[in-house]
């Protein structure tokens, strides 16, 4: 787009830091979704503008500038992160309820894997750390902005929200088991409980010994790889089942896993 002289651009580097201090709003939405690190549904991982939140009961500047989409509404300071370089960014609790208010009903699913993204604890290299949000914090800030626009979506998306998905695929395999009226897995499931070295499979039902893995892109490397088969190898001991999941498993909607795990299920009652 054309960029006013003496305006950030809000696409450059420092463009954002910079659109904050020039009009006081708060990177918010999308944008605040994207420096999360939140998954997003194909149409809004690429933003049209930089989106700034401003405080409907506090004076602000310039708010009509070329490439930002500007939202007005209360947004209490400690639904606010205040950022070295003088950016400002909606915390992770608020942007996930913020989402709510973007995407469509049907596109809920998005919104749980969002919840279960800030609710999980992430991989570091010393192990998992701290999750960036609670279950609780979000259902705090969905108490607190009642009447807003996704309230009804944020609330159901709320309710499926589970700690332990590392990924939006594993989460949408769960919910795809659910709804064809399966009992909903475990997650983060250790083979052997006792023992100490036991591998973690994604999603299992322990009762059934039989473990799902979603392999992404992450599993092409060799290293993965000869995890994935010490891990395998493991589960076989131990008189498991793995079934593995891929992205062409993803785009059917899940409905060969589906298929296998209902007649794993009915053959182990």
């Amino acid at each position: 787009g054309v960029h006013t002289a003496g305006i950030p651009d809000p696409c450059a580097p420092d463009g954002a830091a910079a659109l904050v201090r020039l009009t006081g709003g708060v990177v918010s939405h999308v944008s605040a979704a994207l420096w999360h690190g939140l998954p997003l549904p194909p149409r809004l991982a690429r933003p049209a503008g930089l989106h700034l939140t401003f405080d409907r009961s506090a004076r602000t500047h310039r708010t009509d500038l070329d490439g930002v989409v500007s939202h007005r509404v209360r947004l209490p300071s400690d639904h606010v992160l205040e950022l070295p370089d003088g950016q400002r960014v909606t915390t992770a609790a608020r942007t996930w309820f913020d989402l709510a208010g973007m995407l469509r009903p049907h596109e809920v699913d998005w919104l749980i894997a969002d919840g279960d993204h800030l609710v999980r604890p992430p991989w570091t290299p010393t192990g998992r750390a701290d999750p960036v949000a609670t279950v609780s914090e979000l259902s705090e800030v969905l108490a607190r902005c009642r009447g807003r626009p996704g309230v009804r979506l944020a609330r159901a998306a709320l309710a499926e929200v589970r700690v332990g998905a590392d990924s939006p695929p594993e989460t949408f395999l769960r919910l795809a088991l659910i709804r064809a009226g399966l009992p909903e897995p475990e997650l983060q499931v250790a083979v052997d409980p006792a023992d100490p070295a036991s591998p973690v499979v994604d999603l299992g039902y322990r009762g059934a010994r039989l473990a799902l893995q979603y392999d992404g892109a992450g599993h092409r490397t060799a290293q993965q790889q000869a995890r994935d088969a010490r891990r395998d190898a493991y589960c076989l001991e131990r008189e498991w089942t793995t079934l593995r999941c891929t992205w062409e498993d993803q785009r059917a909607g899940f409905g060969r896993i589906v298929g296998l795990v209902r007649r794993r299920l009915a053959r182990t009652r």
